[in-house]
């Protein structure tokens, strides 16, 4: 696995452990905040990876992970939200979770957050599996 990959599986797997600590202890906005723009800096490095250098390799692969992960992972995560609008039990877990919350919000202003959080993560797990399946395909 090249570099550039094992520190984009790194960054992964901080990013999983950021959102589960914000999920669990609910810190201070800021740190919330902090979080979010490292997130999004991430997002633009691995864009940005896919034009820059001359390594073509780690271009196709980039390619072909945002590739599945927007003609598979963008139907996945919409069947997701499907199956959860139409099962009373995952609403009923997503509405305990809200309650739980003390962040101040409003329950459905909580519950959108749930599923962008969700959404985000099937994305960025579907770009993953795309970019492991085309580097094994190719070694």
């Amino acid at each position: 696995m090249p570099t550039s990959a094992q520190s984009q599986t790194v960054a992964s797997i901080a990013t999983l452990l950021g959102v589960a600590f914000i999920w669990i202890f609910s810190p201070p906005f800021f740190v919330t905040a902090i979080f979010m723009v490292l997130c999004v800096a991430w997002s633009a490095w691995i864009f940005i990876s896919i034009f820059r250098g001359t390594d073509e390799l780690k271009s196709a692969g980039v390619r072909y992970g945002l590739a599945m992960a927007s003609g598979v992972g963008v139907p996945l995560s919409l069947a997701f939200v499907a199956l959860m609008i139409a099962t009373p039990g995952v609403q009923g877990a997503i509405t305990n979770i809200a309650a739980l919350s003390k962040s101040g919000l409003s329950p459905p202003a909580i519950g959108f957050g749930l599923g962008v959080t969700f959404t985000v993560v099937v994305l960025c797990a579907v770009f993953a599996a795309g970019n492991w399946v085309w580097w094994v395909s190719k070694r």
